[in-house]
């Protein structure tokens, strides 16, 4: 049994992760976070102990003070923060895992796998759908072939931006900036298609994203091609368009009425602040391909997931129990550094995990 604080443990992903360490581990679960009566209504609901400390993560004072009595870390807070939180962690020495963030702030904690090394902490970034699942399941696929030619990651996702706050932010940050795919040995640009999501899905257009899977996989896979595309109904398409196209996005504040406003944040309170409706639906798909080569002939292994809900975001039930399964994995031991899911977990166990919690993954073998 390990002490683990959940930064963030009332939010979407944070609240799904909170109950399944309650529910399925013997962890001591304590609650961070900057509303302590949300973190109270939950464990409450979950009859749970009220371990809650009260914490703003964007305090270092606040978060160091947060982390001195844990040993494992569950970073559910915004990706934004994910840097800040893991040199904090390295700075006490504990252990930890995040849902993710894009490969720029990716990139910066795999920087700092000589410092947690030295202070003898596990570090997984990236522990949530997509990246984490997504890794998890290319690890696997590449573990079944003697040569991987490619990986390529596909997702669909129905929530609406207004779920959260922040998955308003998520969409900003998807649809702005540098994203990358892996070709050939370097990052190269990528564009739009059409593809095929199995039934009731079907064709969707996606488009590449600033995900980390293209700079992390090739780190302890070789592979030549690595790609991740994610897809939105057409109605979420044209609003997230319409909100870059008036700038909601930018940070800068503006002053109106005396007061400096960041487009940004207001925009995340704001259109966060209504949530999904108690009937609405919601899906979260995922595919992954592995193309290569078994005993010498072409063999693609396709591995499929899809979780729908009613009345919540499916993406943060999936997230949440992905860390939760990471942040239990991590505090049964392992190697201490920073790494990411594809190099820090076994797959099948991993997925076994995930199948004793009635979520499932479909696999398929392609061989020419």
């Amino acid at each position: 049994m390990s002490r683990v604080l959940v930064l963030g443990g009332s939010g979407e992903m944070g609240s799904a992760a909170v109950a399944d360490l309650v529910e399925r581990t013997s962890h001591e679960v304590t609650v961070g976070d900057i509303r302590p009566d949300a973190a109270a209504a939950l464990l409450d609901r979950l009859g749970a102990p009220r371990r809650i400390v009260r914490v703003d993560v964007d305090d270092p004072a606040s978060l160091a003070a947060a982390l001195a009595d844990t040993e494992v870390v569950l970073n559910a807070t915004y990706m934004r923060q994910v840097v800040a939180v893991t040199d904090a962690a390295i700075a006490v020495g504990v252990h930890l895992v995040d849902l993710g963030a894009y490969y720029p702030e990716t990139l910066q904690q795999l920087d700092r796998d000589g410092a947690a090394k030295r202070a003898g902490c596990r570090i997984v970034p990236g522990c949530g759908v997509a990246p984490g699942l997504t890794n998890v399941l290319a690890r696997l696929g590449a573990d079944g072939l003697d040569r991987v030619d490619a990986i390529r990651m596909y997702s669909y996702i129905t929530h609406p931006m207004w779920t959260s706050p922040g998955i308003v932010v998520t969409r900003f940050d998807a649809s702005t900036g540098t994203s990358v795919t892996w070709e050939d040995g370097h990052p190269s640009f990528g564009g739009r298609e059409t593809f095929a999501f199995p039934d009731p899905y079907g064709k969707q257009e996606v488009h590449i994203v600033p995900h980390p899977e293209p700079v992390t996989i090739p780190r302890t896979i070789e592979v030549g091609a690595v790609t991740f595309k994610v897809g939105y109904p057409e109605d979420e398409t044209r609003r997230i368009e319409a909100l870059l196209e008036l700038g909601f996005d930018r940070d800068a504040p503006f002053e109106f009425d005396g007061t400096a406003i960041s487009p940004r944040r207001f925009a995340a309170a704001y259109i966060g602040s209504r949530g999904i409706g108690p009937m609405d639906r919601s899906a979260n798909v995922k595919h992954v391909r592995v193309e290569g080569e078994r005993a010498g002939r072409p063999v693609t292994l396709l591995f499929d997931f899809a979780l729908e809900e009613v009345g919540r975001s499916a993406s943060s039930t999936i997230t949440g129990t992905v860390a939760a399964i990471a942040a239990d994995t991590v505090a049964r031991g392992g190697p201490a550094g920073v790494h990411a899911p594809e190099a820090a977990f076994d797959a099948r166990a991993f997925i076994d995990a995930l199948a004793q919690r009635g979520l499932t993954i479909s696999q398929r073998e392609i061989a020419d």
